[in-house]
């Protein structure tokens, strides 16, 4: 594939065009190009060189608007990997020129294929920025009922498991992943209300709709991270819960076995004392020791029995 497309926008759809030096002013184009290719398409799409240099080297999502130019940073996840360092795409909106800096030229010239084809409508910068978004979110919502399942199984493994397994580990990833769709989410709702305000008059009243309702998708999804989130959260507390009464059980355990056999001790050391008592010279007073500790075992015993301390 070309390292660089360039498309004229038509009432009749998006077709291919050559590339130019300069491009007429009374036709829309669309400009599609690498991250390496971009920085020498300045001029030719009425930007300078330095801004559009700085601009690229700025991957926060964002919105920005400056005269006549609308320019968005939108982040390409990949929801099965779901990494910190995501690829980035940058979107340059004017009024004639619409020009996309990405890594997967693929992806967008599907896009542009998909409207040329599919979409019967009058195209415009508008609805080609909705065709973008929608690709972009189209498989969120499977993919967050899938996470959702996970968490359920996940929580009948640490409910059914009697032999108390770490899911420590399994808990703070999901949480991880979830932390960056929230953080994701939010800022793509941010970019949204700055679209919709439309300062410079660059989109039509349809197109805003569309986007409206693709914000509105944006915002559900956030709530869904929000729920999901918030389930992760309580499941990490029933499984603290679950260990530390495990903990409680355990100590519980070793408190009575050391209560049982302290008065043991007690007798083991009075009689492990260098005194001449007077049981030494009775012929019963090894088998009364022997009986008075089975004796201080059994009434042990039973008492913690009755008080149903294990």
């Amino acid at each position: 594939m070309d390292c660089e497309m360039l498309y004229l926008m038509e009432k009749s759809g998006i077709h291919r065009a050559e590339e130019k030096t300069a491009l007429e002013p009374d036709k829309k184009y669309i400009g599609v190009y690498t991250y390496e290719e971009a920085s020498g398409q300045g001029d030719k799409f009425g930007l300078h060189a330095g801004f559009l240099n700085r601009t690229l080297s700025n991957d926060s999502i964002r919105f920005e608007s400056y005269d006549h130019l609308d320019m968005l940073c939108i982040a390409v996840v990949d929801l099965a990997v779901m990494k910190l360092d995501v690829p980035t795409m940058h979107l340059f909106i004017q009024e004639n020129a619409f020009l996309i800096v990405c890594e997967d030229m693929a992806f967008v010239s599907r896009i542009l294929e998909q409207i040329s084809v599919y979409d019967k409508l009058e195209v415009s910068f508008g609805r080609l920025l909705f065709y973008l978004f929608d690709k972009l979110l189209e498989d969120d919502n499977s993919y967050l009922d899938k996470f959702e399942e996970k968490i359920m199984v996940l929580e009948k493994k640490i409910i059914n498991d009697k032999r108390n397994k770490n899911y420590v580990n399994n808990i703070i990833g999901y949480r991880k992943k979830l932390v960056l769709l929230k953080r994701y989410y939010e800022q793509v709702n941010v970019v949204f209300k700055y679209i919709d305000l439309n300062e410079n008059k660059l989109f039509d009243h349809q197109s805003l709709k569309l986007l409206r309702i693709l914000s509105g998708k944006v915002d559900r999804l956030y709530n869904n991270v929000l729920s999901l989130i918030e389930y992760v959260t309580q499941i990490r507390e029933a499984y603290q819960a679950e260990v530390d009464i495990n903990l409680n059980t355990t100590m519980k355990l070793f408190t009575v076995i050391t209560t049982i056999f302290f008065p043991l001790s007690l007798i083991a050391g009075w009689y492990g004392m260098n005194f001449n008592m007077p049981e030494y010279q009775s012929l019963y007073g090894y088998p009364m020791v022997i009986i008075l500790s089975a004796g201080v075992i059994i009434a042990s015993v039973i008492y913690f029995k009755r008080n149903h301390w294990f």
